[in-house]
């Protein structure tokens, strides 16, 4: 984002003791050595540009390289706006390679960036003469009036001229001399801001990137970095399954094999014994029963070997409300939306389950374009409110997190609807 110029204080006894005010003299009266300077090799540069073009294989690195130095030359103008005005501004950014010799160089030469920082230096050239008589009538010729009182004498006979006023008197000469001072105190640093406004302007519009540009640039970063932390995120569930199933779940399993052998060899004998080790082998399968099912909302094995029409058909075997399942999803979504609409899916069927009295639900999953739409329905007793439990609020967050949608349509005694549209382009 570009971040206009330090203005000098408006308040006319700031004016003075301002830095600013003088930082930007210094700067106008640099445009001039910046249009002999970097203007000339600019100018020269995109002669190469245009010129070096058709040279083939000799003349496209040449292009491509004139490209990159007029961006590199008009890095020193940002760079002494900054230091002189502190104006801080978005540099333009060079095309890309493609890939393809031919279309560098034809992208290097129609590139509107490299346009807009020559037509900078073509506009420079008029406003750097025009800013040097402005310093000069703001700076200069005050003194020299104010000191006529001083000189005037050594003039008087032949009558001084200052325009079309003669100045044959002591009295017009210090009349002059505060018209003058007066100039100098309120005018000048007037004049200075306003050249210097008008240059930060010129600078901001050719030199930098639009607010619009800039803001879709920045939006776009933070899409690309949610959607890696979403990423990530759910390949920390996967790890988790893993090594759950792997390493838990697998002692566990473990665990109760080693108690019914147990059972098994005491037989009847100790019956107190006997008693605790089928209480232990109880819990031990309760907890491999309780893993399992965790292990399977978090990513079950089968969504990443066969995807989500094998996965879901499972959860709706399991459930204990009839379901009829529709699965379209071609082709297959990443690996992150399908954990979505995976547990989108569950999530729903666990509450019509526990919550809608229905007798049976439809779940429905499509990928139209870049857009997967996930549909549970119910004919249960409906009013279910998005709001009112964690459950459907923590859909509504899983939908969000990668600028998804859900809505939830449940009259009072009409069933229920959820729908969730995941984009996954």
């Amino acid at each position: 984002m570009t971040v206009a110029a330090n203005p000098v204080p408006r308040a006319p006894w700031r004016l003075w003791r301002s830095p600013y005010l003088w930082l930007a003299t210094i700067h106008l009266l640099g445009d001039a050595v910046v249009v002999l300077t970097s203007g000339l090799l600019v100018l020269l540069t995109v002669a190469v540009a245009i010129l070096a073009w058709p040279l083939a294989y000799v003349g496209i690195p040449l292009t491509v390289g004139a490209n990159r130095f007029v961006y590199y030359v008009a890095g020193w103008e940002l760079a002494r706006a900054r230091i002189t005005r502190g104006q801080q501004i978005q540099p333009l950014v060079p095309p890309l390679p493609t890939g393809s010799r031919i279309a560098d160089a034809r992208q290097a030469v129609t590139d509107q960036g490299l346009w807009r920082q020559f037509l900078y230096y073509v506009l420079l050239l008029p406003l750097a003469m025009t800013w040097i008589v402005l310093i000069v009538v703001a700076w200069s010729v005050p003194p020299v009036l104010i000191a006529l009182p001083a000189y005037y004498s050594n003039y008087a006979a032949a009558q001084a001229q200052l325009g079309p006023f003669v100045i044959d008197t002591v009295t017009r000469a210090s009349v002059v001399a505060a018209i003058a001072a007066l100039f100098l105190l309120l005018a000048s640093p007037f004049l200075i801001r306003a050249a210097s406004a008008l240059d930060a302007e010129l600078a901001r519009s050719l030199l930098g990137r639009s607010e619009t540009g800039a803001l879709a640039e920045r939006v776009s970063q933070l899409v690309t970095s949610r959607q890696q932390v979403v990423d990530s995120v759910e390949a920390e569930r996967r790890r988790m399954e893993r090594d759950l199933h792997d390493g838990a779940q697998q002692r566990l399993v473990s665990l109760a094999m080693t108690l019914g052998r147990a059972k098994n060899r005491l037989g009847d004998k100790e019956p107190a014994v006997r008693t605790l080790i089928e209480e232990a082998h109880s819990e031990a399968m309760q907890a491999i029963a309780e893993i399992r099912d965790l292990t399977r909302g978090l990513h079950p094995p089968v969504l990443t070997d066969r995807g989500l029409d094998a996965a879901l058909s499972a959860v709706a075997a399991r459930s204990p409300v009839p379901v009829r399942l529709s699965v379209d999803v071609q082709p297959r979504p990443s690996l992150t939306i399908e954990s979505i609409a995976y547990f989108v899916v569950t999530e729903a069927l666990a509450n019509v389950a526990k919550h809608a009295e229905a007798a049976q639900a439809e779940v429905r999953v499509t990928r139209v374009g870049d857009v997967l739409r996930v549909e549970v329905r119910d004919d249960g007793q409906g009013g279910a409110d998005p709001s009112g439990g964690s459950g459907l609020r923590g859909l509504t967050d899983r939908v969000a997190g990668v600028d998804g949608r859900l809505t939830v349509d449940s009259p009072p005694g009409g069933g229920t609807t959820l729908i969730a549209e995941v984009p996954c382009g």
